[in-house]
């Protein structure tokens, strides 16, 4: 007994004990016994998320535990908020700030837009639901590791095949991990296999000519375009379930901004910051920006 009273840890969960006693008899003129009521809803819950981990249903005695678990928990969580534990705490903050947005999605959710609701998003956003421009191309390219000067060599190759059958300049240039001929190719496939904006200088070449060289992050390529098909609408009915989705993530967005928009009329944001680190006119702009940039 001796030797446990000389254990810091012995000391430590005195304190803590200590504290726990002195704060609930501060406070026993505020609290009451409290009930905490499990019912279906809550087992359900415990077991959809039982199954969904492990794949199975609890058994009995799994059960059981987890509803003692989850007493146990609700416990803590209870008397924790009692003592403000949760002030200050930003994963907490976080994690309640997102619940309470779920909340205003669920809002949302329950006004399902129509077929017509549908079809005037598409039309008022019709930029949106465009094909990307595509291309049947060769291309013939100077690389930076066999060449001195890349640039050079590829215009020099372009006076030789300007008037040249595209098809018979497959075995000119350098040997690449990409074709020398795309039969049918998005600016997105292109832009991944030959680098960022490599599309860009395509759409100001015109078709059926050797033209070049464009820079791409493995060298110069001279380039004959066989076919451009322009971008255009995508067809609604090929679409409609994404014009959806579209469509119920701008109006859980509007819902949660309306919901800020009248929790905040409930708040006077004061701001109280170093002069010397921050100017007057950033102090304006939060003011006036503070409700319209705040996204999530």
């Amino acid at each position: 007994m001796k030797k446990l009273l000389k254990e810091p840890l012995f000391h430590f969960l005195l304190m803590g004990i200590g504290l726990f006693i002195i704060y609930g008899i501060v406070s026993n003129d505020q609290t009451n016994e409290e009930t905490i009521v499990i019912n279906d809803f809550d087992v359900d819950n415990i077991i959809a998320s039982w199954e969904m981990q492990w794949k199975r249903l609890p058994t009995d005695e799994e059960l059981k535990s987890l509803i003692l678990q989850n007493i146990k928990q609700e416990i803590f969580y209870q008397e924790a908020l009692k003592m403000n534990l949760d002030h200050n705490d930003e994963i907490i903050k976080r994690r309640l700030s997102q619940k309470m947005q779920f909340l205003s999605s669920d809002i949302a959710s329950l006004n399902e837009p129509n077929d017509d609701e549908i079809l005037a998003f598409y039309k008022d956003n019709i930029e949106s639901y465009m094909s990307q421009n595509s291309y049947e191309l060769y291309q013939i390219i100077y690389s930076l590791d066999y060449h001195n000067n890349p640039k050079a060599e590829a215009k020099n190759m372009l006076q030789s095949i300007s008037q040249q059958d595209p098809k018979m300049a497959e075995n000119l240039g350098d040997k690449m991990p990409f074709p020398f001929y795309f039969k049918s190719v998005d600016e997105s496939e292109l832009n991944r296999q030959l680098g960022l904006n490599f599309t860009d200088e395509l759409e100001k070449i015109e078709v059926n000519q050797w033209t070049g060289p464009i820079q791409s992050g493995f060298g110069y390529h001279l380039v004959f375009i066989a076919d451009k098909k322009e971008s255009a609408p995508i067809p609604f009915n090929d679409i409609q379930a994404d014009v959806l989705r579209d469509l119920e993530y701008e109006n859980q967005k509007k819902m949660n901004e309306m919901i800020f928009e009248e929790f905040r009329k409930n708040y006077n944001i004061e701001y109280d910051l170093n002069p010397d680190k921050f100017d007057d006119s950033f102090i304006e702009f939060l003011k006036n920006n503070e409700v319209n940039n705040i996204d999530g």
